[in-house]
């Protein structure tokens, strides 16, 4: 059983073990912690409830402090732990770790920031993928709550999602990618950040704009109506023709006819 301290780097929230005690780390808290033991033998199929005394000293600064306690396998047992692959030549290990938090009375400093909020400017079809990144200056950690919402033209909100209620650390940014509304939406819409983090409900907020126009669809229907305007004036352009052109053989046939009965009066 051992403790370290350790500091999230990546935007995934992954913790990472820090070897040695870092002097400048004022969130460091290993070096209060006193473990009852620093190693255990487990029996197969049994548990462990490992104690830890924490001493905190007089001077140390407020709020958040944060330290690991984890169990990592020796070499005890060659032929489980650390077991080396022929096949592979690589060597199987892991740590079970537990992380701690304290908080140490005294005034919090609460600032986090949107440090990143990505919405396309313009999309062909939808759904609306989102980006964003959220960076916490507090001198403790924080769960954010937070909702991202997208409202049409008309200010109606077509559709709203919660992001997962993370922790982000000090001096962390945790990423997020949300995807919101359907494929088929047509007209500018507008992408709204709301969250809500902090001991005393400190806010924020953010806000985007997307135009989502399916052109070639537009343009297909265009062209699919011009097509249909064109036949439909040819074919009523030839039924006026054809009208026009029995009206003239009418005509021809009567003035035929009337020459015919002038004819037979002068004979008779």
């Amino acid at each position: 059983m051992k403790k370290a301290d350790f500091v999230v780097f990546d935007k995934e929230g992954g913790p990472t073990l820090l070897s040695d005690t870092i002097t400048n780390n004022r969130y460091a808290a290993s070096s209060w912690l006193t473990l009852s033991e620093n190693q255990v033998t487990i029996a197969k199929n049994s548990t462990y409830t490992a104690t830890a005394f924490i001493n905190v000293p007089k001077d140390a600064y407020p709020c958040g402090h944060y330290t690991s306690v984890y169990f990592e396998p020796t070499s005890a047992n060659p032929g489980e732990i650390g077991k080396t692959s022929f096949e592979s030549g690589s060597s199987v290990s892991f740590r079970l770790v537990s992380l701690i938090s304290i908080d140490v009375g005294g005034q919090c400093s609460e600032k986090a920031y949107i440090s990143k909020f990505s919405v396309p400017g313009f999309s062909e079809y939808g759904p609306v993928t989102v980006d964003l990144e959220l960076l916490n200056k507090s001198n403790y950690h924080i769960t954010p709550q937070a909702y991202v919402s997208l409202v049409n033209i008309f200010d109606n909100q077509t559709d709203l999602k919660a992001l997962p209620r993370y922790n982000i650390f000090p001096d962390a940014t945790r990423a997020y990618k949300i995807v919101l509304g359907q494929k088929w939406m047509l007209g500018r819409y507008k992408v709204l950040v709301s969250a809500g983090y902090g001991k005393t409900g400190q806010n924020l907020s953010g806000v985007g704009y997307i135009w989502i126009i399916p052109w070639k669809v537009i343009i297909a229907g265009i062209l699919a109506l011009i097509i249909i305007i064109l036949l439909a004036k040819n074919i009523y352009q030839g039924v006026i023709k054809k009208e026009s052109n029995l009206e003239s053989e009418i005509e021809e046939e009567k003035s035929e006819i009337a020459k015919l009965k002038e004819l037979l009066k002068k004979r008779d």
